[in-house]
């Protein structure tokens, strides 16, 4: 087993790395001359740098972050080509209409469902068809057709006048209403022109369309993992003959070691060495991704998943399910070897990822420009150019602070360091194979 994993760890290092971020700038002044996600960018590293260094970033590079941020800031707020989502942020925090608006469409599903399956009781169609003609009959089919549709005030309006008015005083009918209500505002109106513009909505036919688009991306990327790693496993076995196996969505068994929380539990494709007692040894690990930008935001809950496997015991081994209803019985050891060290993936747990390279990969990863703009001063400063009011960069040192500090920005101090771990151990499956057979 530890000779076949060495020729494929040797194959991993060889293997070339299409998904590298390019370096960030040399200094302040060319990151500022390299405009401002890589301004960005640049400040945020020197600062967790700093941090981790107990020195604290130079007062330049505080000055650049928030100079930066604030051009960030004015290029969203543009009303020729900036962020609709960002705007719609801004208005939503300004506005107490909108923010109870957006409250309330959070729930609307809900609410929609449960007003229903309360109109269903008294008036569904099963229901009256075994009453007898007559205007009882018509009252209670005029029920059920307006909660169909969603005409919630003409439904309150058919309630009131008659035996069920207790379904109208309801809270989840009553939301439905003040959602209606607040949606003919002015301030509703720009806000959900805005969110028009961001994309399809969450259960529309386009956001359906779109998720059935990347998954077929993640199923394509996981299919060409697959079978490279099968031409892995033809190889190894030429090399040095042995139980060598591809398995595909690995599922811990009930009651394995430590917390599930948030840590990752199916692994999409491994290669392991069977022995003749039946339990298998992993040699490698994959995380397949459709895209390289995809991996950095899930690296957390990776690197949760691994600590969890490396609680297995030594001597003991561990069904597995995987794909098509089987199991796989993993050992103990081999589990334990996965432990993450210092932060950093184990060299034989790779991502592998079949999508071009990025003609210019992004130095800001789009979920920490999120977390950035959605501070409370971000907003305040965007609010104020909204209204034509002078602004100052110092407003947004608050921003800097939390960043340094804050807990719900730890994520994004460490983007560059996580996303450059995440890509150095990214591969395209082709390049692997390639590395192995030319070794």
């Amino acid at each position: 087993m530890q000779a076949a994993q060495a020729l494929l760890l040797a194959a991993l290092r060889n293997a070339p790395r299409r998904y590298r971020l390019p370096p960030l700038p040399a200094g302040v002044e060319a990151a500022r001359a390299a405009g401002v996600e890589a301004a960005l960018a640049f400040a945020i590293e020197a600062g967790r740098l700093g941090q981790h260094g107990g020195r604290g970033a130079p007062e330049a590079v505080r000055d650049l972050f928030t100079s930066a941020l604030a051009a960030f800031i004015r290029e969203a707020m543009a009303p020729q080509g900036g962020d609709p989502s960002f705007q719609a942020l801004v208005l939503q925090a300004g506005a107490a209409e909108v923010r109870e608006f957006a409250q309330l469409s959070a729930g609307s599903a809900a609410d929609r469902r449960a007003v229903r399956s309360m109109t269903d009781a008294i008036a569904h169609p099963g229901k009256t068809r075994r009453l007898p003609p007559g205007s009882a009959r018509v009252a209670l089919e005029r029920l059920h057709a307006l909660a169909d549709s969603g005409a919630w005030a003409e439904l309150d309006d058919a309630l009131r006048a008659g035996p069920h008015e207790a379904i109208a005083r309801g809270p989840a009918l009553q939301r439905l209403l003040r959602g209606e209500a607040l949606r003919q505002g002015e301030a509703v109106r720009r806000y959900l022109a805005l969110c028009a513009q961001r994309g399809p909505g969450a259960g529309s036919p386009a956001a359906a369309a779109r998720g059935r688009s990347a998954a077929r991306a993640g199923d394509d990327a996981e299919r060409a993992t697959v079978e490279a790693f099968e031409i892995l496993v033809r190889l190894l076995q030429a090399r040095l003959p042995g139980a060598y196996r591809v398995l595909r969505s690995l599922r811990p068994p009930s009651g394995f070691p430590g917390e599930r929380g948030k840590a990752k539990d199916e692994w999409d494709v491994a290669i392991v060495c069977e022995a003749a007692a039946g339990s298998a040894d992993l040699l490698l690990l994959a995380e397949v991704k459709a895209s390289p930008a995809a991996a950095s935001s899930d690296f957390a809950r990776l690197h949760r998943g691994l600590q969890r496997l490396a609680q297995a015991e030594a001597g003991r081994d561990y069904a597995f399910a995987i794909e098509g209803g089987g199991t796989a019985r993993l050992a103990g050891a081999s589990l334990r070897a996965l432990q993450p060290a210092a932060g950093a993936l184990p060299e034989h747990v790779v991502y592998c990822c079949t999508a071009p390279p990025e003609p210019r990969p992004q130095l800001l990863a789009a979920a920490s420009k999120a977390m950035l703009a959605a501070e409370p001063a971000s907003l305040a400063y965007a609010q104020r150019l909204a209204r034509g009011a002078a602004t100052d960069d110092e407003e947004l040192r608050p921003v800097w602070d939390a960043l340094l500090h804050a807990p719900r920005l730890r994520a994004t101090l460490h983007q560059d360091a996580t996303a450059r771990l995440v890509r150095e151990a990214m591969l395209h499956p082709a390049d692997l194979v390639a590395s192995f057979a030319g070794a």
